[in-house]
């Protein structure tokens, strides 16, 4: 498959981004190539900026992103994020969130997992390939903490909402 590359100074992840892969310039600066389903863009940025930029877009951030993640994924690391809460588009990433340089992946994307000796090979639905340096195992659980994060909002988005709340379960007293 062929892809063109187009360089940007802005851009925002969209439902078919697959994923976001650091890499730093000539003269050391860290952008970001966005693979979607269509080709790769090159983006004047770092992972975490276009993560962010795109999660305001939606009507968030970032940081709310994370932090709601916490609550619901209590005591876990490496955290996938909502970039979009209406468009069910979460981010998973393959190294720490907190890190500018780390790549992430589109849970709605990945097709399947392949291991490669201590990597792995996501397969995109869109028959694209790519290896990434953690393995099958390590991935398949953010995956799943990722679907987790998912079903919680979706479960949240259907709840009435004119029934009293004293019946339901929630991380914290004030979530609902």
């Amino acid at each position: 498959m062929n892809y063109k590359i187009h360089v940007h100074n802005q851009e925002i992840i969209t439902e078919s981004t697959m994923a976001l892969l650091p890499h730093y310039t000539n003269t050391g600066h860290l952008h970001c190539t966005l693979l979607d389903t269509f080709g790769e863009i090159q983006v004047e940025g770092s992972t975490s900026f276009l993560l962010n930029e795109s999660c305001v877009y939606y009507g968030g951030s970032f940081d709310g992103s994370l932090k709601s993640a916490r609550r619901i994924l209590k005591g876990q690391k490496n955290l996938p994020i909502m970039v979009s809460i209406p468009l069910e588009y979460c981010m998973i990433p393959l190294g720490s969130p907190m890190k500018k340089d780390t790549a992430w992946v589109a849970y709605q994307h990945i097709k399947d997992i392949d291991s490669n000796g201590s990597n792995s090979i996501i397969i995109f639905h869109n028959q694209v390939n790519l290896e990434v340096n953690i393995s099958k195992s390590v991935l398949e659980r953010r995956r799943e903490k990722a679907a987790y994060l998912i079903n919680t909002y979706q479960f949240r988005q259907k709840m009435p909402k004119n029934k009293k709340r004293g019946n339901m379960i929630a991380e914290e007293p004030e979530e609902y």
